[in-house]
């Protein structure tokens, strides 16, 4: 059966597979005087930042099993975080980049899977309370001109 895992966890940089390797001066800038973890993961994308105030929502999920396709499966986990946004008050939707955004430069939630041998890995991460600073540090997901943004802020 799936199973879900929720957790928040300690100040991070995550690396996806499409993350060119980092610098040695990159890497310190990253861990800011200790204060922050780096760590190379297996989903897709590029950087991004897991720390308090953020949930994070991972299913371990045999797509075969449940029929369903790689490009379902992320599209039920952005329908997933509108459908709680909304429930909030807070509107999000998606667009032609991955996670779910508030405006065309604000994004309240990164998603990043990886899959092998059709079962699912890695998740959501959804921003609550996060100190965006943590974003400010980085190009978060390779994307150029955005920005995270939170339900603090957004509500």
């Amino acid at each position: 059966p799936p199973i879900a895992i929720t957790s928040i966890f300690p100040p991070t940089y995550t690396l996806g597979r499409r993350e060119r390797s980092i610098s040695v001066s990159q890497r310190e800038h990253l861990r800011a005087d200790g204060r922050a973890g780096v760590v190379s993961t297996q989903r897709g994308g590029q950087i991004t930042f897991h720390g308090p105030g953020q949930m994070t929502g991972y299913l371990l999920l045999d797509l075969q099993r449940q029929r369903m396709t790689p490009r379902c499966y992320i599209r039920m986990l952005e329908d997933s975080v509108i459908s709680c946004l909304s429930h909030y008050g807070i509107t999000g939707f998606t667009t032609e980049d991955p996670g779910v955004w508030t405006s065309g430069t604000r994004k309240i939630c990164a998603v990043g899977v990886h899959m092998r041998r059709n079962v699912t890995s890695f998740g959501v991460g959804l921003n609550v309370d996060t100190d965006l600073w943590w974003f400010d540090r980085i190009v978060a997901c390779g994307l150029e001109g955005k920005e995270a943004t939170s339900f603090v802020r957004e509500g």
